[in-house]
């Protein structure tokens, strides 16, 4: 995870946004100076997603947010126990491990509660009886691994423990009164008779202590009344303090109350989770439930934050959620530069020109790496994008002639492939007014003023009529949701240069001054303008003073 770059362009990515990360990450990558990976903050418009399919590039993945994650911190990810595996052995490894506490988990993954070296002592310092083995469900295998003991015959009924522990020390005649079926008698020394009534009696196991053994006709005295047998090599008063060890953990683990994560959790959310809680960790669980590991508070100073790189933006409001807790390592731009500020140093590059892609090509030369014909098929359609096909106010001669020398490695005519890409594009057949607006919309804090301007370029500006009552509506829920002063929508005529404009909010004088026009019934016509950067902000800037 700390190895992986993003490559990311803006929120409502349009195609330079998209273009330039993908483009940008092939270079990285071609390089060797990142494993860089391509993103998106948004659904890409029908113009990118022509472009896309017209050089067989997928999309790239979406990416909500780069907060710091559980799964983005140093967790223990190994140690997590079994509900039925000893105390002795749990004990031994948190010893060895110097482990708190530690997860246990049920027959499929999935979390049943946490052990901690204090349930483990206070079950120790509890009014344990004779009947522990009993009440814990304890399995015959625990018993068996605990005492290192060896199986002289096991009668394959006997699963768990269901009687009372007992220590045999008395007469024959004296443990008939009180040994019963089922239970467990723990014998030191030779006692034949003793082990002959035990079978009798049918208890559930017999211990034998001491490593000591029995002749193979009280072996089957035994084995025919179904009474499994073990030999463990302890005497009998070790015998009597380890076999309680083989407790199952889930018989002592704290079952209720747990604080648990997700790797899928914020550290944000997980910093003030253990502000008001005094564990020393806490269980890790996967998407699906699964327990993953523990978590400290020590795994907390430790976390890497994702690196980004930034394409065609740097305003923060523009970047992907979580910005301020990731590590920007680069920006390749062609915007003003806003409100952007970094912890450390970065790669800082921006041009004057009119799309990052003609920046991305300039460096695909410098880092001299032959530009493959997709990827020129991307860069080409992110500059006709940006510059409406060489007529917007922005495009360089710079960007024309880094376009036309793409086109020809692309394989196209950059006219013919420019209207075939603006026609996919720019049909607003079937989509909502919700859609339309946020196909290209940004925010802008100017002044003292808040506005959002939404661009969509298409070629059938009448056909907006039956759309514009409904999303004049709508742009006035996102006046009110943002405080807006003002919202506008402009529908831009790549072909013929000019701009239908519709406004809502509050200060729609704004646009009438900007553009020395009057609305009627919110809409007015602004002949020449094409550019939301060179033209529309730059000309409410100075409207709102």
């Amino acid at each position: 995870m700390s190895d992986l770059v993003y490559v990311s362009g803006h929120k409502n990515p349009d195609t330079d946004s998209v273009c330039a990360a993908i483009s940008y990450s092939y270079l990285l990558n071609k390089t060797k100076k990142y494993n860089a990976v391509p993103v998106r903050l948004g659904e890409i418009s029908r113009e990118t997603e022509y472009i896309l399919k017209r050089f067989n590039k997928d999309i790239p993945m979406l990416l909500k947010s780069v907060k710091q994650k559980v799964e983005d911190l140093d967790y223990d990810k190994v140690t997590v126990f079994s509900k039925e595996l000893t105390l002795k052995t749990a004990w031994s490894l948190m010893k060895a491990t110097n482990l708190k506490s530690a997860p246990v988990m049920d027959d499929q993954g999935k979390l049943l509660g946490l052990l901690s070296s204090t349930n483990i002592i206070q079950g120790y310092m509890d009014d344990w009886d004779s009947d522990i083995l009993k009440k814990a469900h304890t399995p015959i295998e625990n018993v068996v691994d605990t005492l290192a003991a060896k199986a002289l015959y096991l009668n394959e009924n006997l699963r768990r423990i269901q009687g009372t522990v007992h220590i045999v020390s008395m007469t024959t005649n004296g443990a008939m009164n009180y040994i019963e079926e089922n239970d467990v008698a723990v014998i030191g020394g030779d006692r034949k008779e003793m082990i002959r009534h035990l079978a009798d009696t049918k208890v559930g196991l017999i211990i034998l202590t001491g490593q000591f053994d029995i002749d193979e006709e009280d072996l089957s005295y035994c084995r025919e009344r179904g009474v499994s047998v073990i030999s463990t090599p302890y005497n009998t008063f070790v015998t009597s303090q380890q076999i309680i060890q083989s407790i199952p953990v889930e018989y002592v683990m704290q079952k209720g109350g747990l604080t648990v994560f997700s790797t899928d959790d914020t550290v944000e959310s997980l910093r003030e989770v253990m502000s008001k809680t005094r564990y020393r960790s806490y269980p890790v669980v996967d998407l699906n439930g699964k327990v993953v590991g523990t978590i400290s508070r020590y795994a907390l100073i430790n976390g890497d934050r994702k690196k980004i790189i930034q394409v065609d933006h740097n305003e923060r409001g523009q970047a992907v959620d979580g910005i301020e807790e990731a590590e920007i390592l680069e920006v390749i731009d062609h915007h003003r530069i806003a409100d952007f500020q970094t912890v450390g140093p970065v790669y800082y590059r921006a041009e004057p020109l009119g799309c990052t892609c003609t920046i991305i090509t300039k460096m695909f030369d410098e880092e001299g790496v032959d530009i493959p014909a997709d990827i020129a098929g991307l860069m080409l359609g992110a500059i006709i994008s940006d510059s409406l096909l060489f007529r917007s106010p922005t495009c360089t001669p710079y960007d024309k002639k880094t376009a036309y020398r793409l086109a020809k490695i692309a394989g196209v005519d950059p006219v013919e492939f420019g209207m075939d890409m603006f026609k996919a594009g720019t049909s607003l057949v079937g989509k909502s007014v919700e859609e339309i607006f946020n196909q290209d919309y940004k925010k802008f804090n100017i002044g003292d003023a808040k506005v959002g301007v939404a661009q969509v370029n298409t070629m059938d500006i009448e056909g907006f009529a039956s759309y514009k009552k409904d999303m004049l509506a709508y742009m006035e829920k996102v006046c009110e949701e943002n405080e807006f002063d003002f919202a506008m929508l402009l529908l831009t005529d790549v072909i013929n240069a000019t701009s239908e404009v519709f406004v809502a909010g509050d200060k729609p004088e704004y646009v009438e001054k900007a553009f020395n026009c009057h609305l009627v019934d919110s809409q007015a016509n602004l002949p020449g303008v094409v550019s939301r950067k060179k033209q529309v902000v730059p000309a409410i800037t100075n409207a709102i003073g």
